[in-house]
């Protein structure tokens, strides 16, 4: 997966992990391994609702909390240098925090190895109410920078010697629970059983793994997810997993953009139910707003309004996502299946079909596609009885019969204008309008159009478990 502020990299780009959960001392900030968190991946260089004031965070905050999410893992890139943005923007995002006063949490997933930089971060924000402690440290991920032979890369110094990160964090009085995400060797984005058990064997410092795992199809990730939970308990160590709703992201070589089909709504139930299944200790989506990549599930309505460089292509609502993984949340966090509560349509697809052609013969082409990548609304349809899904994709109109309970429905996508409506006895139960699908575009536009609708009188799924994190 790439990084980067504006640009972009494949191993050591300038936009990194931050998440920061906490309460008032060390003595308070343990949590209970037993306790299951759901954090987002939040990336700093892409401050969501613009950068320069804590408002704009404190309105994530509450959109993350209202749909079950604990805390935040911000992605920061640089620390000294020219990039001071990533400073600016962590201490509005800390002052958010502090003014809602609400329990959630912050803790850093870096991307910059310089020891001091690191040990003025956490000795900055360490005693913030809203960094996460656990088992009475700080806590603090790391994206890579991890030696890796085979690929001639060497990471950060992290333990040897008095200026080794950890040492120095050590010493100063700022001992970490660190659990990063180390590339196992040879790299691989879809990594193992024994690719996991490598790292754990080689790097006796770890406190437990996280996997930061986009670029994959959801049952390839659900199945890494499985991978990792397995060995890393059987280490005895903290396990955070990960779950990604979408990849449009960039090749290696950067010769164009690999696009993974994750089917929408499908591919949301398919990890959430390998991670019910599986029971790791924590889940951090990735990510929040990576609007580069196509992976946020920030229900921001057009994030390109919020930044000069997203001018084309045009990034849509990725609300349906987060919605729909309420009710996921919700379940893995307390141990029970909510009950749906309403009827609902949850949809997703693409805004033009995959055979277009962009007219700008200087935009970046689709280098490789995986999965059945078709012309396709998902919609993932709630009924509390049998009902009728009318989806009317361009002036084609298509009727699916439906039981109670939870369906996923495909159907092939027009040109044109987008509609989708339950029926039941005759009546009209609930509609949405979608976004138009373009059959000529100027630019490749991969980025998902997604949205949810509710019945009129219900009340939908209940977020998952809002609290304070507490010892």
């Amino acid at each position: 997966m790439s990084r980067g502020h504006n640009g972009f990299g494949w191993i050591a780009g300038l936009c990194g992990l931050l998440l920061a959960l906490a309460a008032t001392t060390p003595a308070a900030l343990s949590a209970q391994t037993s306790n299951h968190y759901v954090f987002a991946n939040y990336m700093v260089c892409f401050a969501t609702y613009g950068g320069a004031t804590a408002e704009g965070f404190k309105r994530e905050i509450q959109e993350a909390q209202a749909a079950g999410i604990d805390g935040f893992s911000l992605d920061i890139g640089a620390w000294s240098g020219p990039y001071t943005y990533y400073k600016d923007r962590v201490k509005l995002i800390y002052d958010a925090a502090d003014k809602l006063n609400s329990g959630f949490k912050l803790f850093p997933f870096i991307e910059f190895s310089d020891p001091n930089d690191v040990l003025d971060l956490v000795r900055t924000y360490a005693s913030r109410t809203p960094t996460l402690w656990y088992n009475g440290r700080p806590v603090l991920s790391a994206w890579g920078m991890n030696d890796v032979p085979s690929a001639g890369l060497t990471g950060a110094n992290w333990t040897n010697g008095t200026n080794g990160i950890l040492s120095l964090l050590q010493t100063n009085g700022y001992p970490v629970f660190f659990i990063p995400h180390f590339w196992p060797d040879p790299i691989a984005e879809l990594p193992s059983f024994s690719a996991a058990q490598g790292l754990l064997a080689k790097y006796s410092f770890l406190d437990g793994l996280f996997l930061f795992c986009p670029a994959g199809q959801p049952a390839q990730i659900a199945q890494c997810n499985s991978n990792y939970t397995a060995a890393v308990h059987a280490a005895g160590k903290v396990f955070m997993a990960s779950v990604t709703p979408h990849y449009w992201g960039w090749a290696q070589p950067s010769n164009g953009r690999r696009y993974f089909e994750t089917y929408g709504g499908e591919g949301i139930a398919l990890q959430w139910n390998s991670i019910i299944a599986n029971q790791p200790d924590w889940v951090n989506f990735v990510t929040w707003n990576d609007f580069n990549e196509s992976t946020y599930i920030s229900p921001v309505e057009d994030p390109g309004q919020y930044f000069d460089q997203l001018v084309s292509p045009h990034r849509y609502s990725h609300k349906g996502y987060l919605e729909l993984s309420k009710h996921y949340i919700a379940w893995y966090k307390t141990g029970q299946e909510p009950p749906w509560g309403s009827d609902a349509i949850y949809y997703f697809y693409r805004t033009h079909p995959m055979a277009a052609v962009a007219a700008n013969t200087n935009d970046i082409p689709v280098a490789s596609r995986f999965g059945d990548v078709e012309d396709t609304i998902y919609s993932t349809v709630v009924l509390t009885a049998p009902a009728q899904l009318q989806v009317s994709s361009g002036g084609t109109v298509t009727t699916n019969n439906l039981g109670a309970g939870l369906t996923f429905v495909r159907i092939p996508f027009q040109p044109g204008p987008q509609s989708l409506a339950l029926f039941r006895n005759g009546q009209q139960v609930v509609s949405s309008q979608g976004s138009n699908i373009l059959s000529q575009v100027q630019v490749y536009d991969f980025f998902p159009a997604s949205g949810f609708v509710y019945g009129p009188s219900s009340t939908p799924s209940p977020p998952g478990n809002l609290r304070k994190i507490a010892p």
